[in-house]
């Protein structure tokens, strides 16, 4: 059983399903950045705006109470005796839970807490903001050590920095520190909160479910598109599987046709031999018995024999070049040594043979008839044009079929040259070509002027029980 997280799984998925499960990492975790930077961006408004109110209002009662420290680091007992009355008892007191005046270098001059009054601490970012002439303020975050009174009151404080100026002059002198409750602001920061996310979220949604709808349209056109190809892809493997059958059937049929067709010659080559042949010979005899030996034959009787000898020459001839050895019962390797021996015994071409044949190598008669009429035509090729007095034949054989090669070393040509039909009646490589791909064979000439030539049959193993 796969586990959920076996990659696998994700290959298996529909690409609608792949943009699901991605789009929705991505986009939850863009919701996510972008909905706490958000909400972060409206809680500092809200928290300074408020902070901004709440400094405003302060300081109308605590810069005028305060003016003094322009002059001196202490608050006179009159002014200290006024900041008590405000924050004791009074409406302003119970939104104020605490409040902090703070000298430059960190120093409280002055606090709700007695005890805090003269100590220094090391001055906070809000701190030195406010230094600068800035309202500062957070919400909650009460970590700096002056905080710790405030925070042990466990209720949300919005903790506001507000600079001090002297009136005439609009020299920050003081800064004044105060914590207010902050309960509503609490509420409204959630409010705000809320509303962002649902706003971030829906529009996040609303756009995951449209680029969805989307990707699902179009992986249902792919899936559709995928099932034609896949069915177009069926009848072109079934087309393909006829084609094959067809041309079996058709390299079958030219076998047979090409091996009935060349028993017919050959029996017209025998017949030729046996029949006219003999006659002309038998006539030649008697027209010689006829006219004795004694006498001089008359210009039409030397006529007569001269045309006789003639027609006996060439049917002699007709009956050598349509006349062929049994190939039936002949191997491989015997076929190529009788067709080396009979172009030798004509041209005394030297050929050397090379062999690497298997013993159970059988070939259809088609196939051997083509080896041999391939022999006959590049041995007479060699002998006529390459005009050496050698030649190399050699047989290889693999799993699948029969490579015969003739090579030579004479002046080469080129092999786009031989794609015409020889004037005497011979096949040329263009004919050998034809033959061996009516059977399923292949044909190849391999020459480059002044390096001989190399011409290679293949005959496929397949098509020998054709």
């Amino acid at each position: 059983m796969k586990q959920p997280s076996d990659p696998l799984n994700w290959h298996e998925l529909t690409l609608p399903g792949q943009f699901l499960v991605a789009g929705a990492i991505v986009m939850i975790g863009a919701m996510i950045f972008v909905g706490n930077w958000v909400s972060q961006r409206i809680e500092d408004a809200v928290v300074f705006n408020s902070a901004s109110s709440a400094a405003l209002f302060m300081e109308s009662f605590i810069s005028p109470l305060s003016q003094e420290l322009a002059d001196n680091d202490t608050l006179s007992p009159p002014a200290r005796q006024a900041l008590a009355e405000i924050f004791n008892g009074t409406a302003l007191g119970e939104r104020v839970v605490s409040y902090k005046i703070w000298l430059d270098g960190g120093r409280i001059v002055h606090a709700s807490d007695p005890d805090q009054i003269g100590r220094i601490f090391d001055p906070s970012d809000e701190l030195l903001a406010a230094w600068s002439g800035q309202v500062s303020a957070s919400f909650e975050d009460l970590n700096d050590p002056e905080d710790a009174p405030e925070a042990s009151l466990d209720v949300p404080l919005l903790e506001v920095y507000s600079p001090i100026r002297q009136v005439y002059t609009g020299e920050v002198i003081a800064v004044a520190e105060f914590y207010e409750v902050a309960d509503q602001l609490s509420a409204d920061i959630l409010s705000a909160r809320q509303t962002s996310w649902l706003i971030v979220g829906g529009a996040f949604a609303a756009s995951g479910l449209l680029l969805f709808w989307i990707v699902q349209a179009g992986g249902r056109t792919i899936r559709q598109q995928r099932q034609a190809l896949t069915e177009q892809l069926a009848k072109t493997e079934q087309i393909s599987a006829q084609n094959a059958g067809l041309r079996k059937s058709v390299v079958a049929a030219s076998s047979r046709a090409i091996a009935q067709t060349e028993r017919a010659i050959r029996r017209i080559g025998s017949d030729l031999h046996d029949g006219p042949a003999q006659y002309l010979s038998l006539a030649s005899l008697r027209l010689d018995g006829a006219l004795g030996a004694d006498e001089t034959p008359s210009t039409d009787a030397a006529l007569v024999r001269e045309s006789l000898d003639k027609a006996l020459d060439e049917l002699r001839i007709i009956s050598r070049g349509l006349a062929l050895p049994d190939l039936d019962t002949l191997s491989i390797d015997e076929l190529i040594t009788r067709a080396v021996d009979d172009h030798h015994r004509q041209t005394e071409l030297d050929v050397d043979v090379a062999l690497n044949m298997l013993p159970d190598v059988a070939l259809n008669y088609a196939q051997k008839l083509c080896m041999f009429r391939f022999l006959q035509e590049t041995l007479s090729n060699v002998t006529r044009h390459a005009k050496t007095p050698t030649a190399r034949v050699s047989a290889t054989v693999d799993a699948q079929s029969l490579t015969l090669s003739v090579e030579d070393k004479g002046p080469g040509f080129d092999p786009d040259q031989t794609r015409k039909l020889r004037s005497d009646g011979g096949q040329g490589l263009w004919g050998l070509r034809d033959r061996a791909e009516s059977i399923g064979g292949e044909m190849t000439v391999s020459s480059t002027r002044g390096q001989g030539t190399v011409i290679s049959l293949m005959l496929p193993y397949e098509e020998a029980t054709l």
